[in-house]
C-alpha cells in the first residue's frame, strides 16, 4: 500500500499542478470580464458539493474477507420414471416453492397400465366378494349345528349331573342308616355290658360283706380264746410259784397241773375255733365263686356275648350295603363320563366344522389377491404423478441438464440450490479463523446490489483449503426480499462489539502530499482537515483524529475543492462542477488473485447535472477497467482497484484525462485494495 501510494502521490502532483493551472486560468477570464455585483464583489464561483454530518458510528474489527454467496445445499433431481421429458415448466434463476411443477415426462405407457390394473383390481374385487359371500353362507350353517349340539351336550350334562346326585343321595342314605343301626348295636352292647358289670359287682358285694363279717368273728374268736390263754398261762405261772412256795406240795401240784390241763385245754380249743374258721373261710371263698357263677351273671354274660355278635353282624351288613351304594355311584359316575365324552366329542366336532367354515385361507388368498392389485395400482398411480417432476423444496433454479425431448434415464433432470438459510462463504487465513465462533455477528457486504446484509457465523469448516491455504466461513444472512442470488460476490467483516468511532465515506478521504485530508464546510467556504485514518473498509474509514463530532464533512464534489473555496451545499444528483448531463456505467471487476477484494461492479446510470460516471469494480487479480461517460462532468466511472495485476482506467468524455488507477483526474482518493 505504501508503494502505491508513493506512485499515486507523484501522479496526484502532476495532475493537481494541472488542474491548478486550469482553474487559475478560468479564474482570469472570468475576472477580467465579469462584472462587479450590487455588493461591490466579484463574481467568484461557488462549488457545488453535497455533504453529511459527522457522528459516531459502529466499527467492526477492520479486517474485510472475501467470498461470494452460496446456497445452503443444491439437490439434484432426477426422475422416478423413465420416458421422454415433454415439457420443462421452469427456467434457470427462477424461484420455486415446495410442490411446484417443474417438468413433465411422457406417461402414456403408464397410463394403459393404470388402466389394466384398475380391471385387475376390479375383477379380484369381485372374486374376493364372492370368497366371503361363500363363507358366510358356510360360518351360518357350522353354527347352527354347532347350537344344536351344545343344546344336547347340556342335556346330556344336566341329565348325568342329576343321576349322580341321586346316586350319591342313596349312597348318604345307606350310609346314615348303616351307622343308625351300628348305633343301636353298639348301645345294645353298652347294656349288655353294664348289666354284666351290675351283676359281678353285686355278687363281689355280697362276698365282700360275709368276708368282713367271717372276719370279724374270727378275730373276736381268736381275741377271746387268746385272752383266755393268757389268762390260763398266769395261772400257770401262778401255780407254779405256788408250788414252789407252798409246803403242801401235792395241793400245790394238784392246782398246778389242774392250771396246766385249763391252758391246754384252752390251747386246743383255739385250734379248733381255727380249723373251723378257716373251713368257714373256704367255705365263703366256695360261696362266692357259687354267687359269680350264679344265673344272674351268665345271663348278663350271654346278653353281652349276644349284644356284641350282632355288633358285629350289624358293621358287616353296613359295611357291604356301603360298598354296594358305592359301586353303584361309581357306575353312575362311568355312566356319566361316556356320555359327556360322546357329547363332548360330537360338540368338538360341530366346533371344528364351524372353524373349518370359519378359516380364512382362501379368503386371504382372495384378499392378498386384491391387495396385490391394488398395491400395483397404486405403484402405478403415484408412478404416474411422478411423471410431474415437482420441487421438493423452495429454491432457485440453478440447472437444467435434460432439454425438452430427451429420455431422463437415471441422470439428473435440474438442479435447485437452496437458499433457506442464505449463505455468504468467505476464506478466512489461519491467522484469523480463531476469531471466528458458530453464532458471531457479521456484516456481508454485496457490491452488486451495494447493499450490505447482517448475518451470523453459522458454520466454520474445520479443514483448510489446500490450494488457498484459508478457511471457509458460512455466514447466514436474512434476505426478507430474496435479492440475493448464488455467486454474487461478497466482503464481510466482524460487526462492532461495542466500540463508536467518528466513520466517514471512503470517497470523502483525499490522499495528499500532506496526508490523508477531508473537506469540511465552514461559514459557507471549504476547509481542509487533516485526518488520520484508523480502521478502514472499501467503503469506509475510521477517523481517529482530525474530525469532531458535528462538523459538516463533505462527501461529494471535494476532488476539486481546495482551503477557503466558497462553496454552496446542493441537494444530492447535482453536479459539483459543471451543468452537463452525465451517464455513468461502471465496469466489471474480475475476481482474480488470492488475497485482493473483487467485486463485480454493478451497472447503473445516474443521470444529472455533471454526475461522476459509475464505478467500476475492485479487482482481486486484475480488475477491469471501468469506463464513464459524462457531459461536463469532473471524472469517468473509477476503475477496479486490486493487490497484483494491471489497475483499472478510466475514461472522461469532456472532462479530466484519464488516471493510472481510474481515479478521478483531479485529485486521487486515499485508500487502495487490499
Amino acid at each position: 500500500m505504501r508503494k502505491y501510494s508513493s506512485l499515486n502521490s507523484i501522479t496526484i502532483i502532476a495532475v493537481v499542478t494541472a488542474i491548478t493551472v486550469t482553474i487559475t486560468g478560468c479564474s482570469t477570464a472570468a475576472t477580467g470580464t465579469a462584472k462587479p455585483g450590487a455588493n461591490g464583489r466579484s463574481g467568484t464561483r461557488q462549488m457545488t458539493v453535497e455533504t453529511q454530518q459527522v457522528k459516531l458510528s459502529d466499527i467492526g474489527g477492520g479486517q474485510v474477507f472475501t467470498g461470494s454467496i452460496t446456497p445452503a445445499f443444491t439437490t439434484n433431481l432426477s426422475s422416478k420414471v423413465n420416458g421422454r421429458i415433454t415439457s420443462v415448466d421452469v427456467n434457470v434463476g427462477d424461484r420455486v416453492k415446495v410442490g411446484q411443477a417443474l417438468a413433465h415426462i411422457d406417461t402414456t405407457t403408464l397410463q394403459q397400465s393404470v388402466e389394466q390394473s384398475k380391471s385387475d383390481v376390479a375383477l379380484s374385487q369381485a372374486q374376493y366378494s364372492k370368497v366371503v359371500n361363500d363363507q358366510s353362507n358356510s360360518v351360518a350353517l357350522a353354527q347352527k349345528a354347532l347350537a344344536v349340539q351344545q343344546a344336547a351336550y347340556e342335556k346330556t350334562i344336566n341329565d348325568q349331573k342329576n343321576a349322580v346326585a341321586l346316586a350319591q343321595a342313596q349312597l348318604n342314605n345307606a350310609i346314615a342308616a348303616q351307622q343308625n343301626s351300628i348305633e343301636s348295636a353298639k348301645q345294645g352292647v353298652s347294656n349288655a355290658q353294664a348289666s354284666f358289670s351290675k351283676a359281678q359287682a353285686d355278687a363281689a358285694t355280697a362276698v365282700t360283706v360275709a368276708q368282713t363279717n367271717l372276719n370279724s368273728q374270727l378275730d373276736s374268736l381268736l381275741t377271746t380264746q387268746n385272752n383266755n390263754i393268757v389268762t390260763y398261762q398266769l395261772n400257770v405261772q401262778q401255780a407254779v410259784a405256788a408250788y414252789n412256795t407252798a409246803t403242801d406240795k401235792a395241793g400245790a401240784m394238784a392246782k398246778l397241773q389242774s392250771a396246766q390241763l385249763q391252758l391246754q385245754q384252752a390251747q386246743q380249743a383255739q385250734y379248733k375255733d381255727t380249723q373251723s374258721a378257716q373251713q368257714s373261710l373256704t367255705n365263703l371263698q366256695n360261696a362266692l365263686l357259687t354267687a359269680q357263677s350264679s344265673q344272674s351273671v351268665q345271663v348278663a354274660q350271654e346278653s353281652l356275648n349276644a349284644a356284641l355278635l350282632s355288633l358285629a353282624n350289624t358293621q358287616g351288613t353296613a359295611a357291604a350295603q356301603i360298598e354296594l351304594s358305592r359301586t353303584q355311584f361309581a357306575q353312575s359316575q362311568s355312566s356319566q363320563d361316556i356320555a359327556k365324552n360322546s357329547a363332548e366329542a360330537t360338540l368338538d366336532q360341530s366346533k371344528q366344522s364351524l372353524m373349518t367354515a370359519q378359516s380364512t385361507d382362501s379368503l386371504q388368498v382372495s384378499a392378498a389377491q386384491l391387495q396385490q392389485s391394488q398395491t400395483k395400482l397404486k405403484l402405478l398411480s403415484e408412478q404416474l404423478q411422478d411423471g410431474v417432476l415437482t420441487s421438493p423444496l423452495d429454491g432457485i433454479v440453478s440447472n437444467i441438464l435434460v432439454p425438452v425431448g430427451q429420455n431422463t434415464g437415471q441422470s439428473a433432470v435440474m438442479s435447485i440450490a437452496s437458499f433457506d438459510p442464505v449463505i455468504a462463504t468467505v476464506n478466512v487465513s489461519e491467522a484469523s479463523v480463531g476469531k471466528f465462533k458458530a453464532g458471531l455477528s457479521m456484516s456481508v457486504n454485496v457490491p452488486t446490489l451495494n447493499k450490505t446484509f447482517e448475518g451470523t457465523v453459522y458454520i466454520v469448516h474445520p479443514t483448510m483449503d489446500a490450494t488457498s491455504k484459508s478457511y471457509l466461513i458460512d455466514i447466514k444472512l436474512k434476505d426478507d426480499k430474496h435479492e440475493l442470488l448464488p455467486g454474487m460476490f461478497a466482503t464481510s467483516s466482524l460487526k462492532s462489539e461495542g466500540k463508536q468511532s467518528i466513520v466517514v465515506p471512503a470517497d470523502a478521504v483525499l490522499s495528499q502530499p500532506s496526508g490523508n485530508a477531508v473537506f469540511i464546510v465552514k461559514d459557507g467556504k471549504a476547509s481542509k482537515v487533516l485526518v488520520k485514518i484508523g480502521v478502514m473498509t472499501s467503503s469506509s474509514f475510521e477517523i481517529t483524529s482530525g474530525l469532531n463530532v458535528g462538523d459538516e464533512l463533505v462527501v461529494k464534489g471535494q476532488e476539486l475543492l481546495s482551503d477557503n473555496v466558497p462553496v454552496q451545499v446542493g441537494q444530492p444528483g447535482q453536479d459539483a462542477g459543471g451543468a452537463g448531463k452525465g451517464n455513468g456505467q461502471g465496469g466489471k471487476g474480475s475476481q482474480g488473485g488470492q488475497n485482493g477484494q473483487g467485486s463485480q461492479g454493478g451497472q447503473g446510470q445516474n443521470q444529472g447535472q455533471g454526475s461522476q460516471g459509475g464505478k467500476g469494480g475492485q479487482g482481486q487479480g486484475q480488475g477491469q477497467s471501468g469506463q464513464g461517460q459524462g457531459g461536463q462532468g469532473r471524472s469517468g466511472g473509477q476503475g477496479g482497484q486490486g493487490r497484483s495485476g494491471g489497475q483499472g482506467q478510466g475514461t472522461d468524455q469532456g472532462g479530466a484525462k484519464p488516471s493510472p488507477n481510474g481515479a478521478d483526474a483531479g485529485t486521487s482518493k486515499a485508500g487502495a485494495g487490499q
